[in-house]
Parts: structure tokens; C-alpha cells; sequence
């Protein structure tokens, strides 16, 4: 009986072993040929092998205002309030996990009316756990004054930007808040060329307005901005109009917000996204004006084809590897489970219609 047993193995191991020995006909050699190649792709996969290559990488600017207002909690996430602030950064955390390999970024912060860079250009892949470490560090406590001209800060981000690289772009997250109200009469023109520095105004928020709150030293709510404690005049700007009459009538042509009244000034103490401003800068220096609902569509935005940098770039080969191995193992499949005689006739087949078809292209060809 055990001997039985070994016997029926032994022709259940042959069984399986013969097909692959085949017959030592052309059919069988392509097939060993096939499995042996996608073996060796395999094995070659398994070393993740690298190469340096021309790629297609993007290259970003991420800059992050991180004045008071952009600490209004008005999304919603999971059912709580989340704050402006937080949600750029998740956005610029998901957008940096997105890039590939090859890609760089650069990270800078903004206040008042300037820009400072964190983080000049570097590599995404190779950095990455700095790059996402200091984007989730980034705190309204690092801004140096409280004021926030955000012309300003558009500007000097768009100047910044080509210092940093040929093909970088800028991507700007903020609520686009004059604080304290100016008139735009005064605000500085944009000196450069519109669309020489591509990318986007991101506008943070609601276009309903919601007071900003008072953060301690813990980052929590200890209250909100009153009216009369925020300030409502800018310190820049020439009069139009110094008659008493009109400042007791509100007219406040000196540092009027967005024209005359006093109805954004009633207001300065309450936030919004304000779309009107952030599409005036866009439309001055050649950025896109978009409005963040959901932390993906940053992602989405920074991988678009107009935004592609072409560079050399350490490129994981395993991808491409992928599609031979597929190949390889699908032809031996087809050799081995495929009838002999239905495979040769479908190559008999094309061979015999790629035929015809040369010797009616060479007829007509002679009678011409």
C-alpha cells in the first residue's frame, strides 16, 4: 500500500513537471522562455531597482498666512468646527505626500506684510518627514505683528518665488483679510509681469463673516475680538478728504475699506473669505483664484498638467518593469493552457492578412 502511495506522487510530480519540459518544439522553447524571463523581472523587482531619468516632477512654494483670522474654526470636519489654519495644512500635507519622487518644495510663512521661507527647495521623497514635520508645527504664535496686509504678502511671495527655481510654483492659503481695513486706492500695484510666476490664490474660509477668537497660550479659545478692540484704520495711504465732515460722517477717505462707509469698518472685528480681494490680486499678477471646500483638491491643483516641471530625477523602475512580467506571464499562460493548433492558426491567420494586405499596397503601387 505505501508503495502505492509513492508511485501515484511520483505521477502527479511528472504530470506536473512535463508540461514544462514540453516536447522540444518552438512552442515549448517560447514558452520556457517566457517563464524564465518573468522570473528574471521578478527577481530584478525585488532589488527596487532606480535609475535616473528625465521625469516629470512638480516643483512648489507652499506659503501659509498665519495671522489671527485664519484661526476662525469654519469647516466642518467629522462634525467639529476646524480652523482655517489647520485646514491649509492638512492641505499642504496631503499635497506633499501626492508629488512623486523628484519633486521639490519649498515652505514659507506669512504675517504682516511679508513672507519669510522656512524651508528652501528641497526633495519630497527624501525629506518628507522634515517637510510634513515643520507644515504641521506651523502655529499662529510664530507671527511677528498682528497686522495683515495681504497685498503685500501676495506680492513679496510672487518676488520670492523665481529666486527659489526656473519652474516653481506658487500655491498662497489664505482668506484674503485686509486687517486693518485700507483703501484699495492705496494698495501697491503688482511690478511684475502678469503670469510669469504660475499657481494659486487659495481662499480659506466662508464668505460668511465669524468673529475671531482669542487663543492663549495653550492654543485655546479664551474669548472673542470686539469690536472696539480691533484696530480699524491703517497706518499708510494719503487723504483724499481731511474735512472734519466727512470723517464724523464716516466717510473716512484716508483708510476707507474698499470705498466709502463705514460698513466693512463696523466689521473689522468679524472674518471672511474675501473672494472680491483675492480675485483682484489673482487677476493683477496672472495666479488662479480657487476656493478650498475639501483638503484633497489642493492635491489635485499642485499634480495638474500645467504645473508639470520636466527634470532629471531618481525614478523607481519598478513600474515600468511591471508591464514586461505581466506580458511575459500571459504569453506563457497562453502557450500552456491554448490549444496548439487555435494559437498557430490565429498567427497563421494575421500572417496570411498582413500579407495580403502588403502585396494590395505593392499592386497598386505598379499600377500607378
Amino acid at each position: 500500500m505505501r508503495f502505492q502511495w509513492i508511485e501515484a506522487g511520483r505521477a502527479a510530480l511528472r504530470r506536473r513537471i512535463d508540461p514544462l519540459r514540453g516536447d522540444g518544439s518552438k512552442r515549448d522553447v517560447w514558452r520556457m522562455r517566457a517563464l524564465l524571463v518573468t522570473f528574471g523581472l521578478l527577481t530584478l523587482i525585488l532589488l527596487h531597482p532606480h535609475a535616473r531619468l528625465p521625469n516629470r516632477v512638480y516643483a512648489w512654494y507652499f506659503v501659509v498666512d498665519i495671522t489671527q483670522s485664519m484661526n476662525v474654526a469654519d469647516y466642518q470636519r467629522a462634525g467639529k468646527s476646524v480652523s482655517r489654519l489647520q485646514v491649509a495644512k492638512e492641505s499642504i500635507r496631503s499635497t506633499i505626500s501626492a508629488l512623486p519622487c523628484g519633486s521639490q518644495v519649498a515652505l514659507g510663512m506669512f504675517t504682516e506684510r511679508n513672507v519669510v521661507k522656512l524651508v528652501e527647495p528641497v526633495e519630497v521623497c527624501a525629506h518628507f518627514a522634515a517637510l510634513d514635520q515643520t507644515v504641521a508645527s506651523m502655529d499662529w504664535r510664530m507671527a511677528w505683528a498682528a497686522d495683515s496686509f495681504i497685498t503685500h504678502g501676495v506680492f513679496h511671495a510672487l518676488e520670492q518665488t523665481p529666486a527659489l527655481g526656473k519652474q516653481m510654483r506658487l500655491m498662497f492659503f489664505t482668506d484674503g483679510q485686509q486687517a486693518p481695513p485700507a483703501n484699495p486706492k492705496y494698495m501697491p500695484a503688482y511690478a511684475g509681469k502678469a503670469g510669469d510666476v504660475q499657481g494659486y490664490l487659495v481662499g480659506m474660509g466662508q464668505p460668511t463673516p465669524s468673529k475671531i477668537p482669542k487663543l492663549d497660550e495653550k492654543n485655546a479659545i479664551s474669548g472673542y475680538w470686539a469690536q472696539e478692540e480691533v484696530q480699524q484704520f491703517g497706518n499708510f495711504g494719503m487723504a483724499e478728504t481731511l474735512s472734519v465732515l466727512a470723517m464724523e460722517q464716516g466717510q473716512h477717505d484716508r483708510n476707507a475699506g474698499h470705498g466709502p462707509g463705514n460698513d466693512l469698518l463696523n466689521n473689522a472685528h468679524l472674518s471672511a473669505l474675501d473672494a472680491q480681494n483675492l480675485q483682484r490680486l489673482a487677476d493683477s499678477s496672472g495666479l488662479q483664484f480657487v476656493r478650498l471646500d475639501q483638503s484633497a483638491q489642493a492635491s489635485h491643483w499642485a499634480t495638474g498638467l500645467g504645473m508639470t516641471a520636466w527634470r532629471w530625477a531618481d525614478t523607481d523602475l519598478r513600474p515600468w518593469l511591471a508591464i514586461p512580467v505581466i506580458v511575459c506571464w500571459l504569453l506563457y499562460l497562453l502557450l500552456t493552457f491554448t490549444d496548439t493548433t487555435g494559437v498557430l492558426g490565429i498567427w497563421q491567420a494575421i500572417r496570411k492578412s498582413l500579407h495580403q494586405s502588403r502585396k494590395s499596397i505593392f499592386l497598386q503601387k505598379e499600377q500607378q
